[in-house]
């Protein structure tokens, strides 16, 4: 650039919901409360959580390019086309930068919880304290705790997908054969169009299901796939039956399963699935008709917690 950002446009600014130049915020953050202030990591999750790092790449990209091609004077001159380039690098950089920052964070705070875990579940030591209540009274020897109770509940298996993701993957198939897994979402899926609630009355909301579920179990078997390559190379004899073997799998993406999880997170965004998710289980817990085999109420839960599992690690592989 010829000259600096700050005097590329002059008197023309950014007036977006939270600009502010007022001295003391002009470079202070605006949009976070004082809880994210304090802690940013859930701020990093939340973010994450929506766009895959691709999928940012992509809307930045399509932001630059309607901003390049357009007509009106924000890139008319080649100054400014060079500004938003600009921009639009240093932008992309921080965000990978902020995905690096939280995977470290999510590490760190994994090992100090593992330390605690250590430390609380030790025998409380105790100590003997010598009391003396006045001459010619005999000393009395007490035994007293040093540690005060700790509340404690085991991490939730979806916890982990930040920091290990074939773990969760793992887990899951350990406990759900691919046959049964592959049923219950079918099932699942049938109690939830048949429920009486407003959720899935519109047949678009319908239609969207239908596909997310046939890709969902795409995905599945993708994700069975790569758990049995993993067993395998640690040497775990990986026995398969008949039924556990992939049905919707073409050979190249048995070849190649990553290539199924790109295409599944590219055509479905993580804001959808969470939504998506949500409405599922909402309306499968409204149904009040007569349960297929296999599924119930608890099973829909159960169901959607290792799908759940199962998206969120596969969005971190």
């Amino acid at each position: 650039m010829n000259e600096p950002l700050t005097n590329s446009r002059p008197g023309i600014s950014f007036c977006g919901k939270a600009h502010n130049n007022h001295p003391q915020w002009y470079n202070q953050p605006i949009r976070l409360t004082k809880e994210q202030k304090r802690d940013p990591l859930p701020v990093l999750d939340d973010f994450f959580e929506c766009y895959h790092l691709n999928e940012v790449r992509y809307i930045l990209w399509e932001w630059l390019t309607e901003a390049l091609s357009s007509q009106r004077s924000v890139a008319i001159e080649p100054l400014e086309r060079n500004n938003h380039i600009y921009f639009y690098e240093k932008i992309e950089g921080i965000i990978e930068a902020a995905y690096v920052i939280k995977k470290k964070i999510h590490k760190h705070r994994h090992k100090r919880e593992k330390r605690k875990l250590k430390q609380g579940t030790q025998t409380a030591r105790h100590e003997a304290k010598d009391i003396n209540y006045g001459a010619g009274s005999k000393k009395l020897i007490l035994a007293t705790e040093t540690d005060t109770e700790q509340l404690y509940k085991p991490k939730m298996l979806i916890e982990y997908v930040d920091i290990t993701p074939m773990y969760v993957i793992n887990e899951v198939f350990k406990n759900d054969s691919l046959s049964f897994l592959r049923d219950q979402i079918r099932d699942w899926l049938l109690i939830a169009l048949s429920a009486d609630t407003a959720i899935y009355e519109p047949g678009e909301q319908r239609k969207q299901l239908l596909l997310f579920q046939e890709q969902l179990q795409v995905l599945v078997e993708a994700l069975f796939i790569i758990y049995t390559q993993n067993r395998e190379k640690a040497n775990v004899k990986v026995d398969l039956t008949e039924s556990d073997k992939p049905r919707l799998l073409s050979q190249d993406q048995i070849s190649n399963p990553t290539q199924v999880i790109t295409g599944f997170f590219e055509q479905f965004p993580m804001i959808y699935i969470a939504r998506e998710l949500n409405d599922w289980l909402e309306a499968s817990l409204c149904f009040a008709g007569t349960y297929p085999e296999n599924m119930s109420k608890w099973q829909a839960f159960y169901t959607h917690r290792s799908v759940e599992c199962l998206i969120k690690a596969a969005n971190r592989l």
